[in-house]
């Protein structure tokens, strides 16, 4: 079999490098060993929130800025494309405080954000709960923050499935990448059990798995799986939330259809996606803190992702050092924000060979070298 890409991981990441390069005309084949997008994209939550990017870099927010900035046009063509909606919501997200020390805690928050130029407003307790009453009456002030918006993931996993296929782009499904076809020093392609798939080149997609990957030349990326537990209520019988909502330690998504996602944990249990007791209960204390209406309402749903974090927290994206090979992993919790700019970058860069601008602070090997501090979020 022969392809001009090959992108090993078909999760929203490598969905999102496929059709951006099938829409210029190059054929693209996927291998997964389970099924698209049934990972982390199928258990995130949607929120794409630039303005809480961490750890802060003026870089990586940056990034992440420039992927919600195409959201709306994207899912336009999703749809278009699919006739599927996303579901692409743009009312400004909130973030909560409780007490002293969570008030505190926001105005530093906001201090930052306006220093940054970045569009945010400081509301009082009742100024919170006037716009959104399911809130706690414990609520001591609030951030609105203008570009924090959300999207169905799931649906926009088929979206992005669907809008693969139509394109041509191929799947191959059901087998893991047991190894690099190498010619000249350079990759050629990948070998499945009892397949070889030759390529021009080589993306690298695979996730919190992509640090497993024993056949990518030198160490592998530095990626790990954090786990994330969620719940799902039907919220349809009590007023409904407006927005997504920030508190302390996890987040309230709304839903179209009624249902509330709260979530979600953050653990490093290596691949253990199991939900847990331990991990449910936290997950709906938090959120019954943040909003007590919700107590009676059924739970549809619990369910656990892996998240790939990279070592310093933001994406690795560019060459891998052997030629015609490329990374695009380590999204951590903003692979669904960061899926357009990175399909683009990718594809950017596939094409013409050089490194965009945008890419150059996330290349892989920046873990060789000495400027990898991490600046405050404060």
């Amino acid at each position: 079999m022969k392809t001009d890409v090959v992108i090993v991981g078909a999760g929203v990441i490598g969905l999102s490098i496929a059709r951006e390069l099938l829409c210029r005309g190059t054929r693209v084949t996927l291998v997964d060993p389970g099924d698209p997008g049934k990972e982390a994209s199928w258990a995130s939550a949607g929120v794409l929130a630039p303005q809480g990017a961490r750890p802060f870099n003026r870089a990586y927010l940056d990034l992440c800025l420039s992927g919600l900035d195409m959201y709306a046009d994207w899912s336009a063509a999703l749809l278009e494309e699919t006739g599927i909606d996303v579901e692409y919501r743009t009312e400004a997200g909130l973030q909560v405080a409780f007490d002293d020390v969570e008030s505190e805690e926001l105005d530093r928050r906001y201090r930052h954000q306006v220093n940054l130029g970045l569009p945010v407003e400081r509301l009082t307790g009742e100024e919170v709960r006037t716009l959104e009453p399911m809130l706690s009456p414990e609520t001591r002030c609030g951030l609105l923050f203008e570009r924090m918006h959300q999207v169905e993931n799931r649906r926009l996993v088929r979206a992005l499935v669907g809008a693969v296929r139509a394109r041509g782009g191929e799947f191959r499904i059901g087998d893991p990448v047991v190894d690099l076809i190498v010619r000249r020093n350079r990759a050629a392609g990948v070998v499945v059990p009892g397949e070889r798939i030759g390529a021009e080149r080589v993306v690298v997609a695979a996730g919190a798995w992509s640090g497993l990957l024993k056949w990518i030349p030198g160490e592998p990326p530095p990626v790990q799986p954090v786990r994330g537990q969620m719940v799902c209520v039907d919220g349809s019988g009590v007023p409904p939330l407006g927005r997504v909502i920030y508190g302390p330690e996890q987040y309230l998504v709304p839903r179209r259809d009624g249902r509330v996602l709260m979530g979600a944990t953050v653990e490093k249990t290596g691949f253990d996606a199991s939900v847990t007791a331990g991990g449910v209960s936290d997950v709906i204390r938090e959120g019954l803190r943040m909003a007590p209406g919700l107590a009676e309402a059924p739970i549809v749903e619990t369910w656990a992702g892996l998240r790939p974090m990279s070592k310093d927290g933001k994406p690795i994206l560019g060459p891998a050092g052997l030629e015609r090979l490329v990374l695009a992993t380590g999204h951590f919790r903003n692979g669904i924000l960061l899926a357009p700019i990175t399909g683009r970058l990718i594809a950017d860069h596939l094409e013409h060979g050089a490194v965009p601008p945008a890419m150059a602070p996330f290349l892989p090997d920046r873990f060789d070298r000495k400027d990898t501090r991490v600046e405050s979020a404060n």
